[in-house]
């Protein structure tokens, strides 16, 4: 339930908007994926106290807490969350000025018809006007393609950041192998077993896989923008505002 509630801005966004732009339905396409990818990701670990066993001298359940602080002493699933939150921050940072910029284009259109029209008919245009369809067009707006570029970059030093935290940082905290424990409260020593490290295992693969994708595709979609816009707008030297 709370998977589809939060899939159901995301759509009305992607849907809704009257702006459009070169990759956008692609990039919102990209974080409906990435959310339901996160909510099956996340299914193996919501019980990972439980899935912790312990035995030794002392198996009190302190001494397995004990351990199971030790190990496990870097966030997992909520750096998942975060590394989503930043990818569709980045959306919403382009969705913001995209927005700006359809306002101020609507707000000199109708400042140029004002000599032109009486009060109502100006009245029925503009409010025409701002129901329609705008597709912004990446050669005449350079400053727009600029930030298109920095929030692609973004997302893909977020997803090279992300990478780096689920095979460093995650990925050697499962293991079918026992783990050796010993803390200062409870010198053990300890013999630990993870449970259902495959399931594990297969939840990293999945994100890892997914986000490789996600940096490969703002690698190429970041290079075609640089030479396809950016290039031909310094070959042709139009005026790009």
């Amino acid at each position: 339930m709370a998977m589809v509630t939060g899939l159901i801005p995301i759509l009305r966004t992607a849907l809704e908007a009257t702006t459009d732009y070169t990759g956008r339905t692609m990039w919102f396409g990209f974080a409906v994926v990435r959310l339901l990818a996160l909510y099956v990701s996340e299914l193996p670990w919501s019980k990972l106290d439980l899935d912790f066993v312990c035995r030794g001298n002392d198996s009190s359940e302190f001494c397995r807490k004990a351990c199971f602080s030790q190990h496990f002493n870097v966030p997992v699933v909520s750096m998942w969350n975060s590394a989503y939150i930043f990818f569709v921050a980045s959306l919403l940072l382009m969705e913001l000025f995209t927005s700006q910029l359809r306002h101020n284009l609507i707000k000199d259109t109708v400042r140029k018809k004002m000599t032109q029209c009486d009060g109502a008919l100006l009245g029925a245009w503009s409010s025409e006007l701002a129901h329609k369809d705008l597709v912004l067009d990446f050669h005449q707006q350079r400053a727009l393609l600029l930030l298109y570029l920095l929030c692609i970059l973004l997302r893909l030093l977020g997803e090279l950041s992300f990478l780096y935290m689920l095979f460093w940082w995650h990925l050697p905290l499962v293991s079918s192998d026992p783990i050796h424990c010993s803390t200062p409260l409870c010198p053990g020593p300890f013999m630990c077993l993870l449970r259902f490290p495959a399931e594990k295992l297969m939840s990293l693969y999945l994100l890892g896989s997914l986000s490789a994708i996600l940096a490969l595709v703002c690698i190429l979609f970041g290079l075609y923008s640089i030479f396809h816009y950016l290039a031909n707008c310094r070959t042709r030297q139009e005026q790009c505002v």
